[in-house]
């Protein structure tokens, strides 16, 4: 994502709600690039890591496709009116 501060406003975005089914479970966090970007500080913590477990592959696509829609939204609002 373009910065850190970006990569934490998506977490937090997308974290607020519950997934809708036990049968997934998702786990986000920030970490850091493994890229180093000329200009920019190395360390900085700017990538989405989201990780997804599931029991039912049907609650996984679910649980993958309401996530990517939501972060889709929330980068257009962050795009539009900045984050």
């Amino acid at each position: 994502l373009p910065s850190a501060q970006c990569a934490q406003h998506l977490r937090d975005v997308i974290s607020v709600d519950k997934e809708i089914s036990d049968k997934v479970v998702k786990t986000i966090s920030v970490v850091k690039s493994d890229e180093v970007v000329e200009g920019e500080e190395p360390s900085e913590a700017r990538v989405l890591r989201i990780q997804f477990e599931a029991t039912d592959a049907k609650m996984l696509r679910v649980s993958v496709s309401t996530t990517y829609d939501m972060m889709n939204v929330a980068l257009k609002c962050f795009a539009e009116f900045g984050a």
